[in-house]
C-alpha cells in the first residue's frame, strides 16, 4: 500500500515549519531555499536511480533482489519530491513572470528588545525544565511506538542531541535575536512535534506494528527537528543575550539551564509514577511554558496578568480533571475502542475492545485478549509436565489471569507471581474472580527477588519479553541462570522464550538463540529447545521430555492445544534436534559483563528488512558520526568528554539494574546526580593554574574511566541495594563535574559571537554519538569493562587533538 495522502501531509507540514522558521528569522530565506533544494536534488537523484533499475529489471529480466522495496521508495519518494517541485515552483512565479526585470531584496532588520536580567535567568531555568520534561515524555512515547529496543533508544536520544546541536550552530549565524518572539515560539513547538507523531503513527503505521529500524530512525528524526531545533538556537541566544548585556558567563547559564533540567527529571519521575499520565503532564508543562512565556515577555498590566492567570489556571484544571489521554491512545490505536489508559513507572495499560472482545494492550502491543489458548497452553504445560505433582510455581510476567486456570491443573500448594509495573498487578488481581488462597503476587523487580529472596520452586517459568534491550537481557545471562538454578529444587525445571517462533532461524536469530543455550547449558545439564509460537528452552539438571502428548495423558492433564488433537510427539522431538543441531557451539555465553544476546537481537531485528539494513546504517552514520568532522579544533575535548560522560550514564544505568533491579524512582534520581553534577562544574569557578587547567582535567577522566573499568566486576558482586546505588551515584557526580567545568572553561575562552554555540553544538553532538554508540554497539559487542576503557581513549583522542587548542 501507497501512503499518498500521508505523505503529501508530512511532506507539507514539514516544509510548512521550514518556511515559518524562515519567516521569523531563525535563517534566511537563502538558506531555506538551499536545505530544500538538497533535499529535491537527494530525492530526484534516487527516484532516476531507481526508474533505471525498474528498467534494467524489465527489458534485460535482471535479478534484483530488492526491486520490490525499491518501487515502493520510489513511489513514496517521488510523491514527496513532486510535492517540493510544485512548492519550489510557486516560489519562483515571480522568477518568470520578472525575468527580465532586475531587483534586489532588502536586508532584513531584526529588532532587539532589551530583556530584565531576572527574565533571563527564569528563562533558562524554563527552558532547561521544558526541554528535559518534554525529552523524557516523548522518549516514552516514542519508545512504545518504535518497539524500545536499546538501538532506537540511542538513535532518539542522538535524534534529540544532534537537532538541538543544528540549532545551536543556525543561531550562532543568525540574526535574530528577539527573545520575546523566541520563547513564544519555544513554547509552542512542543505541540508541533506531538502533532507530527501522531500523524506519522496514524497515517504510516498499523495498530501495534513496530517498524523497521529504518523507519524508525526517520520517523525520530521528523518528530524531534522541530523543538529541538528551536531549543538549541533559543538556548544559545538566551546564552547570548546573558553574556553581552549582563556580563553572564557562558557556563552560568549553562548551570542555570542544567538546574532546571535536574528539577524536571525529578518531578517527571514523581509524576509520571501513577500520578498523572504522559499526554496529560505533556499538555500541562507545554501550557505552563506558554503560561509563562505571556506573563514575562507579553503581558504587563496586572489585571490582564491576573486574568490570564486564572485563563491557564481554568485549561489546567480542566486538562487534570478530564484527561486527554483517551483520545490520543484512541489515535495511536486507531480501530481499537479506548475504554481507560494508564501510565505507569514502567509503561503504558491501554484497554479497550475490538471486534466486541476485550483486549488489553502494553506499551501499544497486545498483552491479553480471549481465546488464548494455544499461547497460554504452551507457556504452562512445556515447562509444568515435565515433573509429576509440582508443589511450588514461580510465574516471572506475563497474563496471569490467562495462566491461572492452566497452572490450577496440577494442583500446586503455591503460585507465586512475579511483576514489576504496580497496575499490571492490580490488573492481574481485578481479571481473578476468586483469588485463590495458595497464590501470592509479588509487586518487585524478579531479578532482585530471584537472586535475594526468592523461595524455593519446582518451576519457574520466564515470560518476559525476549533480551531486545539491556535491562530485559539481564534476565537471559549465565548469572541469573545460576540465581534460578539456586531457588529450584532438585530435578526442578526452568523455562524461557528468548527466541521468536520463526519456521526458518536466520543467521542473526541462531546467534541470538545459541548465546542463550550455551549459557543455560553452562548451568544446567539438560537443555532442549521447542518450536511453538515461540522457542522455548526447557533446563533443569535431570531429563527434560518434549513428548508433550504422552506427558499429559500419563499425568491425567486434559488441554485443547497441548494434547494429542494438535500435536504429534515424534514431530515435536524431531523439530526440536534439529534445531539443537543448529545451535552454534562456540557462540559467546550471555552474561552481564558481556550482554551479546541484546546484540544479537538488533541485528536480528535489522535483518528482517534486509532491503532497508544497509541504507539505515548509511542514514547512521551520515547523522551521528559526520558531525564529527564539522567540530572545530579547539572544541574536540567538549566533543569526546561529552560523549564519553553520555556512555558512562549507560553504563552506570545498567549497573543500577543488575545490582538493584528495575527501580524507576532510583533511575529519576541517577539523571538528576548526574544533571547536578553538570550544574555545578559549568557554574563553578574553580581555577587550576593556566596552561594546564584542561590537560589535567581531561587526564583526570581518562584515569577515572579506566579505574571504574578495573573495579567494575567488583561493584556487580555487591549484593546489598542501597550500597550500591550509593556508589552508582556517587560516581556520576565526578566526571559530569568535571564535564560541566570543561564547557565553562572552553566556552569563556570563545569569541563572543559564534563561539558558544560552536561549544554547545559540539557538546551535542558529541552526546549524541555516545548513546549511539555505547549502547548499541559496544557495551552489546565488546562487554561493560571494554566499553569503559574505550571511553577512556575517547578522552585521550580530545586530549590529543584538542588540548593543545585550549591551553590559554
Amino acid at each position: 500500500m501507497y501512503h499518498v495522502f500521508g505523505t503529501c501531509l508530512t511532506v507539507s507540514i514539514l516544509y510548512f515549519i521550514s518556511l515559518c522558521f524562515c519567516r521569523t528569522g531563525f535563517y534566511s530565506i537563502s538558506l531555506h531555499r538551499k536545505i530544500w533544494n538538497s533535499i529535491l536534488a537527494i530525492t530526484l537523484l534516487f527516484v532516476a536511480l531507481a526508474g533505471v533499475f525498474m528498467a534494467l529489471q524489465i527489458n534485460y529480466k535482471w535479478n534484483i533482489p530488492f526491486i520490490k522495496q525499491l518501487i515502493k521508495w520510489h513511489v513514496e519518494i517521488g510523491v514527496g519530491s513532486t510535492l517540493i517541485c510544485i512548492f519550489h515552483f510557486s516560489w519562483h512565479l515571480p522568477y518568470f513572470r520578472n525575468i527580465f526585470s532586475v531587483s534586489q531584496t532588502p536586508a532584513q532588520t531584526i529588532n532587539t528588545v532589551q530583556i530584565k536580567q531576572e527574565s533571563i535567568i527564569s528563562s533558562l531555568l524554563v527552558t532547561g525544565f521544558t526541554t528535559t520534561a518534554v525529552q523524557v515524555l516523548l522518549v516514552r512515547e516514542m519508545m512504545n511506538i518504535t518497539g524500545g529496543y536499546e538501538l532506537i533508544t540511542g538513535v532518539f536520544l542522538g535524534s534529540w542531541l544532534i537537532s538541538s546541536s543544528a540549532g545551536a550552530v543556525i543561531a550562532g549565524k543568525s540574526g535574530l535575536n528577539d527573545i520575546r518572539k523566541l520563547s513564544l515560539i519555544f513554547s509552542i513547538t512542543p505541540c508541533i512535534s506531538l502533532l507530527l507523531m501522531l500523524l506519522f503513527s496514524r497515517f504510516f503505521l498499523e495498530r501495534g506494528e513496530t517498524p523497521s529500524f529504518l523507519v524508525s530512525m526517520i520517523f525520530t528524526l521528523i518528530v524531534l527537528l522541530p523543538f529541538c531545533l528551536v531549543s538549541g538556537f533559543f538556548f544559545i541566544k538566551l546564552l547570548s543575550c546573558a553574556r553581552q548585556s549582563y556580563e553572564i558567563t557562558p557556563g552560568k547559564s549553562y548551570s542555570t539551564e542544567t538546574i532546571g533540567a535536574a528539577i524536571a527529571g525529578i518531578s517527571v519521575s514523581v509524576l509520571a509514577s501513577g500520578i498523572l499520565n504522559n499526554y496529560q503532564l505533556f499538555l500541562l508543562i507545554t501550557l505552563l511554558s506558554l503560561a509563562f512565556t505571556l506573563l514575562t515577555f507579553y503581558i504587563e498590566e496586572k489585571r490582564k496578568k491576573l486574568i490570564l492567570k486564572i485563563f491557564f489556571t481554568v485549561i489546567i484544571s480542566l486538562v487534570i480533571i478530564f484527561d486527554p489521554d483517551i483520545l490520543f491512545r484512541q489515535v495511536l490505536l486507531h480501530g481499537l475502542k479506548v475504554t481507560d489508559t494508564m501510565d505507569t513507572p514502567y509503561g503504558n495499560i491501554t484497554k479497550g475492545s475490538y471486534a466486541h472482545e476485550a483486549v488489553i494492550y502494553y506499551n501499544h502491543r497486545l498483552l491479553a485478549y480471549n481465546y488464548d489458548a494455544i499461547e497460554r497452553e504452551e507457556d504452562i504445560h512445556y515447562a509444568m509436565l515435565q515433573r509429576a505433582n509440582p508443589e511450588n510455581v514461580i510465574i516471572i510476567s506475563g497474563n496471569l489471569g490467562s495462566y491461572l486456570a492452566e497452572i490450577e491443573k496440577y494442583h500446586v500448594k503455591g503460585i507465586t507471581f512475579l511483576e514489576r509495573d504496580p497496575e499490571l498487578v492490580k490488573n492481574a488481581r481485578e481479571g481473578i474472580r476468586d483469588i485463590p488462597k495458595n497464590l501470592t503476587i509479588e509487586n518487585e523487580d524478579a531479578f532482585r527477588y530471584i537472586r535475594e529472596k526468592g523461595k524455593q520452586a519446582d518451576a519457574i517459568i520466564l515470560l518476559l519479553a525476549p533480551p531486545s534491550t539491556l535491562s530485559l537481557n539481564r534476565f537471559y545471562t549465565r548469572e541469573f541462570f545460576a540465581d534460578v538454578k539456586m531457588r529450584l529444587r532438585q530435578g526442578g525445571v526452568f523455562m524461557c522464550s528468548p527466541c521468536p517462533g520463526d519456521d526458518y532461524l536466520n543467521r542473526e536469530s541462531l546467534n541470538l538463540c545459541s548465546s542463550v543455550y550455551n549459557s543455560l547449558a553452562k548451568v544446567f545439564r539438560f537443555v532442549k529447545p521447542v518450536h511453538g509460537q515461540k522457542l522455548y528452552f526447557i533446563a533443569s539438571d535431570e531429563e527434560v521430555s518434549v513428548a508433550f502428548c504422552s506427558l499429559a495423558a500419563k499425568r491425567g492433564i486434559k488441554n485443547i492445544y497441548v494434547s494429542p488433537d494438535y500435536l504429534e510427539d515424534d514431530l515435536t522431538e524431531a523439530k526440536s534436534e534439529e534445531i539443537l543441531s543448529a545451535m552454534i557451539p562456540g557462540a559467546r555465553q550471555n552474561s552481564e559483563a558481556f550482554p551479546v544476546a541484546a546484540f544479537h537481537f538488533q541485528a536480528y531485528n535489522l535483518s528482517r528488512n534486509m532491503n532497508e539494513k544497509y541504507p539505515a546504517m548509511v542514514l547512521l552514520v551520515l547523522i551521528f558520526a559526520l558531525p564529527a568532522f564539522s567540530v572545530r579544533r579547539k572544541n574536540i575535548l567538549m566533543y569526546f568528554s561529552a560523549s564519553a560522560l553520555a556512555g558512562f550514564e549507560i553504563i552506570m544505568l545498567l549497573a543500577l539494574q543488575l545490582t538493584a533491579g528495575n527501580m524507576y524512582q532510583m533511575t529519576g534520581l541517577f539523571f538528576a546526580a548526574m544533571m547536578a553534577g553538570l550544574a555545578a562544574g559549568s557554574g563553578s569557578k574553580l581555577k587550576l593554574p593556566d596552561g594546564i587547567s584542561m590537560r589535567i582535567q581531561a587526564l583526570f577522566l581518562v584515569f577515572y574511566y579506566a579505574v571504574i573499568g578495573i573495579f567494575f566486576s567488583q561493584l556487580l558482586e555487591i549484593k546489598h541495594s542501597c550500597p550500591v546505588i550509593l556508589i552508582i551515584i556517587l560516581t556520576t557526580l565526578l566526571p559530569s563535574f568535571i564535564t560541566g567545568h570543561l564547557f565553562r572553561e572552553i566556552s569563556n575562552s570563545a569569541s563572543e559571537k559564534s563561539g558558544p554555540s560552536s561549544v554547545y553544538s559540539a557538546d551535542l553532538a558529541g552526546s549524541a554519538l555516545g548513546f549511539i554508540l555505547v549502547s548499541g554497539i559496544l557495551v552489546p559487542l565488546l562487554g561493560i569493562k571494554a566499553s569503559l576503557f574505550f571511553l577512556s581513549i575517547m578522552i585521550f583522542t580530545g586530549f590529543l587533538f584538542g588540548a593543545n587548542r585550549n591551553k590559554s
